[in-house]
């Protein structure tokens, strides 16, 4: 099965590629380049991930995130053996 094509629009919606001016950044400026001159291709793998939903979940409040990670934990922990 091929790649899934999308169209520019899409691209931009849902993609966040990492911008060459991300590499100049004060903060994580000098360890992307880094990472990028000895291991170039962690750079290029994470180049179209889809970042939306860690946009959209960071976006909520630190105790809404640890109400859903507990909930998750909690609705995981149900199917685990007891012995």
């Amino acid at each position: 099965m091929g790649r899934p094509t999308y169209d520019d629009e899409t691209l931009a919606g849902y993609f966040c590629p990492l911008q060459p001016s991300l590499f100049e950044a004060r903060d994580v400026g000098s360890l992307l380049q880094e990472i990028n001159a000895a291991t170039p291709e962690i750079v290029n793998a994470v180049a179209d991930v889809d970042r939306s939903q860690i946009r959209d979940f960071a976006a909520h409040a630190p105790w809404d995130r640890l109400r859903v990670a507990t909930a998750r934990f909690n609705a995981l922990a149900r199917f685990r053996g007891t012995r």
